[in-house]
């Protein structure tokens, strides 16, 4: 609530008139509040009528291989947690651990910069009504997939790469799938998955994609996570006029 506000009923009244398109408009969405019928989402509740933040629940960012791609990251994430936002990230692009740098170092992969973000989410508070949260996205075949999975388990491995404070989530093939049921159903099944490099387009490792499967599946009984992007459906799902534009999906939201 805000200001003068001393039940939530204030605060139906309030967000109904800010987002309304006329009185009669106003008066049915504070209606059907107070009935409970729907309810505004937490940025549109808490900011609808005021000053402050934004009346967006969530945004998504991608992060582009290089280091002001990166900074460039921490800084939107900053301002969009300040403003109220979730946000969701992808890093299928940033190069896997080990890759040359364009200065000849090696670079240090996905995970360490994710400990950054993972610290500016305590570190920033969604406006005055809750802390940053943000959920990390990577791509199945992404080198750096099997520490990934395990980056929000608080047990085994270095602590230094653990990201507790964020949330992340998988972005699955239908290619991937199909090994897993055939691995499944067939004895002996070749189900041998490639972790491909963004940056150069080689193959780093090669992975028993059922292997994978089994050590996603029980992370998220462990600990509800990750989340999971099944792509091609998604893709497939799009609006013709944006497909005949090229689009394409690479994540989704908190």
């Amino acid at each position: 609530m805000v200001g003068a506000e001393t039940s939530p009923q204030d605060a139906f009244a309030r967000a109904a008139t800010a987002f309304a398109d006329d009185d009669e408009h106003a008066q049915r969405l504070y209606d059907y509040a107070s009935k409970l019928w729907f309810m505004f989402s937490t940025p549109v509740l808490s900011n609808g009528g005021t000053t402050r933040g934004l009346p967006i629940s969530c945004f998504l960012n991608y992060v582009d291989d290089s280091r002001e791609g990166i900074t460039g990251h921490y800084t939107e994430n900053a301002f969009l947690s300040s403003v109220g936002g979730g946000i969701g990230g992808c890093w299928n692009g940033v190069r896997s651990v080990g890759s040359k740098t364009s200065n000849g170092s090696e670079s240090t992969g996905v995970i360490p910069f994710l400990k950054v973000v993972d610290a500016e989410m305590l570190a920033f508070s969604q406006g005055v009504t809750r802390r940053g949260s943000y959920a990390a996205y990577l791509d199945m075949s992404h080198p750096e997939i099997e520490e990934f999975l395990d980056v929000r388990k608080p047990t085994g491995g270095d602590i230094n790469r653990k990201s507790t404070n964020l949330h992340h989530a998988v972005v699955v093939p239908d290619r991937f799938m199909q090994l897993i049921e055939g691995a499944t159903k067939q004895e002996g099944f070749d189900d041998s998955w490639s972790l491909i490099d963004p940056h150069t387009n080689q193959v780093v490792k090669t992975v028993s994609a059922k292997t994978l499967w089994v050590k996603l599946i029980q992370n998220r009984v462990e600990t509800g996570e990750p989340y999971i992007m099944f792509e091609d459906t998604v893709q497939n799902a799009l609006p013709s006029f944006q497909k005949e534009l090229g689009l394409k999906v690479h994540h989704s939201n908190l």
